[in-house]
């Protein structure tokens, strides 16, 4: 794995907004696959000492460049943080790409796309996590971390959050694919000894529910 800066890696854009680091190739024992991570750093970074809270988002092609977005459409994300840090809002970005195995990867449940979301966030949790922790200065509690993603990572935010609850203490779920398990997640829900302290979900009138 090497870490660099986003020129580095993908060359000048016009679209890239702040300092970008990338890992290129984030190994996970749990899955068995090595992917890339590109980390956004506030503008304050290089200049304080300050430890910043962590925002761990899924589909991470998708965030910061059209270039590198699967349909050529970015989030924002890197705009929108350092519209943010002109308010007073400061914190890190970690955009973890995704895989061919996404459909796996992003449902908790086994007999849904084979479902080997357990791993994911055990990826997240216990490989990742650390990695980040130790190269940065993050604010490490769970008041501090948040996990987001839109459709099925708005699922898998959910379920990393509802079962990690002392490690997540955030969750943004846009568009969450909650039908896959046939709502599983409910249960999931109503069962959990521990919820985040803060859940941020939307959901259209027009989206598949169970």
């Amino acid at each position: 794995m090497r870490r660099l800066n986003y020129a580095q890696w993908r060359g000048e854009s016009p679209h890239v907004r702040g300092h970008l680091e990338v890992w290129d190739a984030v190994h996970s024992p749990q899955l068995g696959n090595a992917r890339p991570v590109v980390i956004y750093l506030p503008p304050s970074y290089a200049r304080s000492t300050r430890r910043y809270p962590v925002i761990y988002m899924h589909d991470g092609q998708n965030l910061f460049d059209p270039a590198t977005s699967y349909i050529g459409v970015e989030w924002q994300v890197d705009e929108t943080m350092e519209q943010l840090s002109a308010e007073g809002l400061e914190a890190i970005v970690v955009g973890v790409w995704n895989t061919e195995a996404r459909s796996s990867e992003y449902s908790p449940f086994p007999n849904w796309f084979r479902g080997r979301g357990e791993q994911y966030v055990q990826f997240l949790t216990d490989t990742l996590k650390p990695c980040v922790d130790a190269t940065y200065r993050t604010r490490t509690d769970r008041a501090h971390t948040s996990i987001l993603g839109s459709s099925m990572g708005g699922l898998i935010s959910l379920y990393a959050a509802l079962t990690r609850p002392e490690v997540f203490g955030f969750v943004g779920a846009m568009s969450p694919a909650l039908w896959v398990g046939r709502g599983a997640i409910y249960a999931i829900a109503a069962q959990a000894p521990t919820l985040p302290e803060r859940i941020y979900l939307d959901h259209g009138t027009r989206e598949a529910s169970p």
